[in-house]
């Protein structure tokens, strides 16, 4: 199973219960193959998904909008009805994988996932069987999307030249550090014989004793105890006295003794790296080719939901929109829209296509 394919979609659905026969009558907002959605179905789905914060991703669920929301249920009840169709289960082995993940990730226990499970009226037989039915939503996606998206090192080459800003690499330094605090109330006499070890120290390490071993010696500050090391700088990062110091200095080279606030201080650089441009190593390729398989698994999840696997089905939304927006409306008018909006989609530009579909965004198993 795809390590992409579990996210806010089938994340939610993973603990949404079974609606009980008993659940009292509400207004019906959609029907999907004659199936009736209640208004409370979907104003509950959203209350599910806030409780089971310690287990469920959130992404958005607060501030969905309640035709999102049915949009939600709308695509999880077609794409249950297509698993079903198709035969797909889930082994018990991805089940028991599925758990564990979900256990690593939030620090649990067994015993306090079966007490998280309890809360929310769950039995470890119940949420094995939801995880089931999802992982069975992500072995369609997989079938009908993920086998069908690929990435080339030519659409790898193409990104990394098209996108010079986002490979920069800036100027950065690794510094070493000594240092005498001078306290506020010192009297002239102890600072002046913080000076004279200060520059004793410098002596000692410009004749080519390890500046490591003089900074676990001798420094009261930050690095001590690990050779003076405070890791890389990137300009900005440093108090504004002690990185122009740092950043005047070459590689091996340690500066004079120079004085600060706090007290006094003895610089060595270690490394240095000019800014420039990262190399297309094999780390950086990965990078950008799990980025482009997303979104192609994105664009590809759409226009199989709107433009395939909802038109399998008979789909009717009854859902008021607020004012100023347009009204529920059946299916056989709702499908002759869909197709207006697909061909006004496939003619516009990029970025205004990006903007429709910022909906699909926050409810993709991506």
């Amino acid at each position: 199973m795809s390590k992409k394919t579990i996210g806010f979609l089938l994340g939610v659905a993973v603990l949404w219960p079974v609606s009980s026969p008993a659940e009292v009558i509400n207004r019906v907002v959609a029907t999907v193959d004659g199936e009736p959605i209640t208004l409370h179905e979907v104003r509950a789905f959203r209350q599910q998904a806030r409780q089971l914060a310690t287990l469920v991703p959130q992404e958005g669920i607060a501030t969905m909008s309640e035709q999102d929301l049915l949009e939600a249920l709308i695509m999880n009840k077609l794409v249950s009805k297509e698993v079903e169709a198709q035969g797909l289960k889930a082994k018990e082995s991805d089940i028991d994988s599925y758990i564990e993940r979900i256990k690593a990730q939030n620090n649990l226990t067994d015993e306090q996932l079966q007490q998280a499970l309890a809360s929310q009226g769950l039995t470890m037989e119940s949420y094995r069987k939801q995880i089931a039915d999802e992982i069975g939503r992500a072995l369609l996606i997989n079938r009908e999307i993920g086998a069908r998206v690929n990435v080339t090192r030519q659409d790898i080459e193409r990104y990394y030249k098209e996108h010079e800003e986002e490979f920069a690499r800036p100027e950065q330094i690794r510094v070493r550090h000594i240092f005498l605090p001078i306290a506020p109330t010192a009297s002239a006499d102890e600072e002046k014989e913080a000076r004279v070890l200060i520059e004793e120290i410098h002596r000692r390490a410009v004749a080519g004793e390890d500046f490591a071993v003089l900074a676990d010696t001798y420094s009261q500050g930050p690095g001590a105890g690990q050779g003076g090391d405070l890791g890389y700088f990137k300009r900005g990062q440093m108090a504004p006295e002690i990185e122009e110091v740092a950043f005047s200095l070459k590689p091996g080279e340690v500066s004079r003794p120079f004085r600060t606030g706090a007290g006094l201080h003895l610089l060595k650089v270690e490394e240095y790296s000019g800014a420039g441009k990262k190399e297309l190593t094999p780390e950086v390729a990965e990078e950008i080719k799990r980025k482009l398989y997303n979104e192609a698994l994105r664009r590809r999840y759409e226009r199989w939901f709107q433009e395939d696997l909802r038109f399998r089905h008979h789909v009717e939304t009854f859902l008021t929109a607020p004012p100023g927006s347009p009204t529920g409306v059946s299916s056989s008018t709702a499908r002759a829209r869909r197709q207006e909006e697909t061909t006004a989609s496939r003619a516009a530009p990029a970025q205004e296509r990006k903007e429709q579909k910022g909906f699909f965004r926050r409810l993709l198993p991506f």
